[in-house]
């Protein structure tokens, strides 16, 4: 949010394109956000389990931890589902709608800016200097501008202040200036008239606003629905091409993302259940981090370069998922090993010891053995 009000208020734009910006990335920040949030709730919650002893009581009564992951496995299908429909449609259109506020704001079509203190060519004929500006009312101090007539004549205007405000379809600079004066030069330099003025109003042409570039044009597949990108790359003509990389790329990311949902709750449990008196703190920061890793993997490096058409998804993209499967699965595999052992040997060492009575048979059986 910083950054962004950094951006508009260089760019001089209205402060309200910040919120709009803002909930333009949320479905980016939220396909981030959702897995690592699910792989925290389902590792806290079994680590609780863990460390009260609750997950020995269940195991004891009967519920494995297989049987106790169905219900977590049903939310992360619902959580999968909604992931899906968030990367391959919503995503989409949110980050070209931010895209093109953004060239709104840089090309002026949210509001003509001019910066205080300089001249600014506003057109091929038009110069303009505005002294200070406030950006409440748009008022302007110290106007000069200059305006250039096709036979090489010139008209310089100077006020002491004014309004500024443009056509609501931004094609004329509406200029309402007062105390000021307004000098006519000819072609020569030499000045031919002056007329001082007390209000004065102008209206200069501006030139066209450039129009932002359709959605998904050219490689910008990150810009597509799934459905675009499935009828882009099943699409025998472009087969080969620069930009159908780019799409086959998506098309896998789309894919995969939502998948790794379905991995989270095994490296979930590998992270969260341990011993209760070898309880290690590293283990969830290490699971934080492999899955950070991967996904920075599959975006920056297996993304980047199945869009290159350097290596094919199915070895940088599948590939990486089948690599994580198998930390996780080995993982799981160690942590749930440890944490029946460490289990064992805390019930022998709470077995109770019974020493037979003095006297008794197994007392003077004892004491006989030990005399031979």
């Amino acid at each position: 949010m910083l950054r962004l009000f950094d951006f508009v208020l260089a760019e001089q734009g209205p402060v309200d394109v910040v919120w709009r910006m803002l909930a333009n990335l949320v479905p980016h920040y939220l396909s981030l956000a959702l897995p690592l949030g699910a792989f925290l709730g389902v590792m806290l919650a079994f680590r609780n389990l863990s460390m009260s002893s609750e997950l020995d009581a269940m195991n004891s009564s009967g519920a494995s931890i297989a049987r106790l992951l169905r219900p977590v496995f049903a939310l992360l299908f619902v959580l999968a589902a909604f992931d899906f429909l968030l990367v391959g449609y919503i995503k989409p259109y949110a980050r070209y709608e931010y895209d093109k506020i953004r060239f709104d704001v840089t090309s002026g079509a949210l509001g003509i800016k001019i910066p205080q203190g300089e001249f600014v060519d506003i057109t091929d004929k038009a110069t303009i200097r505005l002294g200070s500006v406030d950006a409440a009312t748009r008022q302007a101090q110290d106007i000069f501008l200059e305006l250039l007539e096709d036979d090489g004549r010139r008209t310089i205007i100077t006020a002491a202040s004014g309004g500024i405000s443009t056509t609501p379809d931004i094609s004329s600079l509406l200029l309402r200036m007062g105390k000021g004066r307004q000098l006519f030069i000819d072609a020569a330099g030499e000045r031919t008239q002056s007329l001082d003025f007390e209000s004065f109003d102008l209206e200069v042409a501006l030139p066209a606003i450039a129009r932002f570039r359709a959605r998904g044009v050219g490689s910008q597949a990150d810009e597509a629905s799934f459905s675009e990108i499935l009828t882009r790359v099943n699409d025998t003509s472009v087969r080969g091409a620069a930009d159908w990389y780019a799409y086959r790329g998506q098309l896998h990311w789309t894919i995969l993302h939502p998948l790794t949902f379905l991995v989270l709750p095994i490296l979930a449990v590998a992270m969260g259940v341990s011993g209760r008196r070898q309880a290690s703190n590293l283990k969830p920061i290490a699971g934080v981090a492999i899955l950070i890793v991967y996904h920075e993997l599959l975006e920056e490096w297996g993304l980047v370069t199945a869009s290159l058409g350097q290596l094919s998804p199915y070895i940088s993209m599948w590939g990486l998922l089948a690599l994580f499967i198998g930390v996780s699965v080995w993982l799981y595999r160690g942590s749930i090993d440890r944490a029946r052992s460490a289990k064992v040997m805390a019930r022998g060492e709470d077995d109770t010891v019974r020493l037979p009575a003095p006297g008794s048979l197994a007392g003077e059986a004892l004491r006989r053995g030990a005399a031979q």
